[in-house]
């Protein structure tokens, strides 16, 4: 069996695409047949696609790539090894392994007249040299080891040479800091820095994704930027800027801490707020930067800007970025605003399959890319420009914009640096020159403005900011204090903020400075009863406010303040808010456990009554994976609220939340048609492209009870991952596959695990929540039953062989209905797509 149907459960269990995921399936073998032929592809107009080279038998599936310094392309193996490409001058490609060993080499990099490679799965960072001249790395160096606690994926990434001819690498959240980091790096010390935690986040640490920068020789280390899930690549912009493409969780899809796909300005000490289940920071956090751009689900990979392309003017200023799960390419246009940018995007090639892993600028202009990753089918790609517009390749201005604009923007950059400058040590010029600026109007100045700040001796300026008038620049210089300052200093820092004039801020600059009462209790502490009680009655004044996200800060700091009215306010706002969004905020906030060992005044029978019947509309709300064990967990906080007495008293309401959630009506019975085998229907896949029908499919659709569990379009279960998209990915073996054997390839973020008890009892089942005592699995994941085990009661654990994909759906399906259902996949759902013409 070939690695195209090795992939099956990878292409419809495909769950985590937007953290990338590939490469824990071992390929054994790999058909000899193309990749997607380019007629499956579509480019913008003027450019042409072709297919270099497809996988052939043994050569694995290709996850990375880099050119060499003679033009070859190399590239990073799923299973193991590297590969180097060679294309003559008629198209005609070679294929020779240069290593054999590195395990899933999710970044590699040709500099310095060495190869970097990143083996993620080895978790080490190689340089690998040709010392004797025949064209064969016999030096083979050991640059870094890094502690990965991840089979999902969230590793070291790619490799990527700066224009500083330093080496950047993107490195995921499941691995720690690297020993040898400089202390002084930009970005340090990350802290979750939540003021009233979530308990069933509990058990987490601190690990957050990262872009590691060190030398060609691997004696210098430095952490510029943080706080991201799982970028898998970076690039640089004509100016020198970086950029990466961030992976979302996408199983908390419609949950208030769900953060999409981004796109990422990154800068010196830049923190994007990423952490641990619930506690990913908000945007508008002023001790973190937002995004550029949201671009939905999706599965970020390879990315590099157009600059040193044979494309027309308008495509060497854009970025292009790999989007694995939707099988495209995506053209993103940028224009400058103030130190940072803005940005648009649309897409510049798409088909299906065509799981785009990486993709880089060949030394002949053209844009080059690779598909494949867990297991399946690669191809080696070209795009031409072959339209009429001059593209002589020369250095590319970015974007359209006035001269007086692009003037602007370039010395605010060039402050931003400045200002830079001073993250990395202590310098005695550094707060004078950096304090006017924490009051800059620019949100990416003032960040680096305060930062600056931080890095110095306390002394210097712990005084001058507490006594600072200007609102911005007191607010920006009270962040600082709070975040770097002593215990000792808050009775004087909140004294500083009870003199700003909250009620008259304007919405971001009220943000900032809530964002500093409660980093000042975070981190120095919870103040006194006088004090809590008047920063209290100050702040409830104001709640609720004319803004949605200012409640959702304001709920937050008043239930740790334990005020009279906050549980009465916001149940008001937990029953008017407009989006689930922000009443699962509200009522995610209410259930969390007192901040001291007294009980938060206002809930009495009604308050309880007004939760209840919330949960009782909120198991319908649409959202990811977690939807569901998320209501349920405010659900199991809610109830332990109860007194005997409201529990007796509120019975039939407890039993109505309590019971399941209802389900689709089971159809009729089906009479058995046949075990279907691969071998029975891979010679009919040539027939799913048209005559196909609709109304087949759909009724074929329900009696499989496919949506059940996967969700596509707009109906649907959320057990499994979206299949909307799936055919964009893998082709239609792959996706026969998928439901004939579903067991054959595991997913290993759907994989299933046996704990065995020290009881003798087995449990098996999918972790669900984890803390520092306790396992919670779920057992059965279309009813969401789960059992929570004794972390210390488990003697032994192992992956099962069996998934949870049940085998046999389509037995009692027809050959038609089965071609009918696999159209349906093909056409996204959509009744008028060419397959049912």
């Amino acid at each position: 069996m070939n690695c195209v149907m090795k992939c099956l459960v990878a292409c419809v269990w495909l769950g985590g695409v937007a953290c990338l995921g590939f490469g824990f399936i071992e390929c054994r073998t790999v058909a000899a047949e193309d990749a997607t032929p380019i007629s499956f592809i579509v480019v913008q107009k003027g450019f042409e696609v072709e297919l270099l080279r497809s996988a052939q038998e043994g050569e694995d599936s290709w996850i990375s790539m880099t050119f060499d310094d003679r033009g070859r392309i190399l590239l990073g193996l799923d299973s193991k090894g590297v590969a180097r490409v060679e294309i003559d001058k008629e198209g005609e490609t070679t294929f020779e392994r240069v290593e054999e060993t590195f395990k899933h080499c999710r970044g590699v990099l040709y500099a310095h007249d060495s190869l970097y490679v990143s083996a993620t799965n080895d978790g080490g960072l190689y340089r690998l040299r040709d010392t004797d001249g025949d064209d064969q790395f016999d030096d083979v160096q050991l640059l870094k080891s890094f502690d990965y606690r991840s089979r999902y994926g969230h590793g070291a990434n790619q490799l990527v040479l700066g224009p500083d001819q330093m080496i950047y690498m993107a490195v995921g959240n499941d691995v720690t800091f690297p020993e040898g980091a400089s202390p002084n790096s930009p970005y340090r010390d990350p802290q979750n820095d939540w003021l009233v935690p979530n308990p069933h986040d509990a058990g987490e640490d601190d690990r957050v994704g990262y872009i590691l920068r060190f030398d060609p020789n691997g004696e210098s280390w430095e952490i510029i930027a943080g706080g991201l899930r799982n970028q898998v690549d970076v690039a640089f912009n004509p100016h020198g800027e970086m950029f990466t493409y961030d992976a979302d969780m996408e199983w908390d899809a419609g949950l208030p801490w769900y953060r999409p796909n981004r796109l990422i300005h990154v800068v010196s000490a830049g923190e994007y707020g990423w952490r641990w289940g619930t506690g990913k920071w908000p945007a508008y956090y002023a001790d973190s930067l937002p995004s550029m751009l949201d671009t939905g689900l999706a599965s970020p990979t390879g990315m590099e800007f157009g600059t040193t392309s044979r494309f027309p003017r308008s495509h060497r200023d854009s970025l292009f970025m790999a989007d694995w799960q939707n099988g495209r390419i995506l053209q993103v246009r940028m224009t400058p605003e103030g130190a940072s940018y803005q940005a648009e995007y649309e897409v510049f090639v798409e088909g299906g399959p065509l799981n785009v892993c990486d993709l880089r600028f060949g030394p002949d202009g053209n844009l080059y890319f690779i598909t494949g990753g867990r297991g399946s089918h690669s191809g080696l790609y070209r795009v031409r420009y072959r339209g009429s517009e001059a593209a002589d390749g020369s250095k590319a201005e970015l974007a359209d914009a006035s001269s007086s604009s692009l003037s602007a923007a370039a010395e605010a950059r060039r402050l931003r640096h400045q200002l830079e400058a001073f993250h990395t040590g202590e310098d005695p010029g550094a707060v004078d020159f950096a304090w006017p600026h924490l009051g800059s109007s620019d949100r990416w100045i003032r960040y680096a403005a305060r930062v600056a700040v931080e890095r110095q001796p306390l002394e210097q300026w712990r005084e001058r900011a507490v006594a600072e008038q200007d609102s911005l620049r007191s607010i920006t210089a009270l962040m600082a204090l709070a975040r770097a300052g002593e215990p000792s200093d808050q009775p004087a820092l909140l004294a500083a903020l009870g003199r700003l004039p909250l009620e008259e801020l304007d919405r971001d600059s009220l943000l900032a400075a809530l964002r500093v009462f409660a980093l000042s209790f975070i981190r120095q502490g919870r103040p006194d009863a006088a004090t809590v009680g008047a920063i209290g009655k100050r702040l409830e004044a104001m709640y609720p406010h004319a803004s949605p996200t200012v409640n959702q800060e304001l709920c937050e700091l008043l239930l740790y303040l334990q005020t009279p009215q906050v549980v009465e306010t916001t149940l008001r706002l937990l029953e008017n808010a407009a989006t689930q969004e922000e009443q699962i905020h509200y009522a995610s906030m209410l259930v969390r456990p007192s901040p001291t060992e007294h009980a938060i005044a206002g809930w009495d029978r009604p308050a309880h009554v007004t939760l209840l019947q919330w949960l009782e509309r909120a198991v319908s709300f649409p959202g990811g994976h977690l939807m569901d064990a998320t209501i349920a967990s405010i659900r199991e906080d809610a109830l332990a609220r109860l007194s005997d007495e409201d529990r007796a008293a509120l019975a039939d309401l407890i039993a109505a939340i309590e019971k399941p959630s209802s389900k689709e009506p089971l159809l009729p019975p089906r009479p058995f048609v046949r075990q279907w085998t691969m071998e029975d229907l891979l010679p009919e896949l040539g027939r799913i492209s048209s005559g196909r029908s609709y109304a087949s499919a759909r009724a074929a659709l329900a009696a499989a009870s496919c949506l059940r569990c996967h969700r596509l379009g707009d109906e649907g279960g959320r057990i499994g991952p979206d299949l909307t998209t799936v055919a964009r990915r893998f082709d239609d073996a792959a996706l026969l596959e998928s439901i004939i054997e579903p067991s054959r390839v595991i997913d290993p973020k759907y994989r299933h695990t046996a704990y065995l008890l020290d009881s003798g009892q087995i449990v098996q089942g999918r972790p669900a929540g984890v803390n520092a005592k306790q396992l919670k699995i779920e057992i059965d994941p279309l009813s969401g039953e789960s059992v929570s085990i004794n972390r210390a009661a488990v003697e032994a654990s192992r992956p099962s062989e069996i998934s949870p994909m049940p085998t046999g759906l389509v037995d009692t399906l027809t050959a038609e209905e089965i071609l009918d259902l696999l159209a349906y996949l093909r056409a996204e759902g959509k009744q008028h797509a060419a397959n049912f013409q």
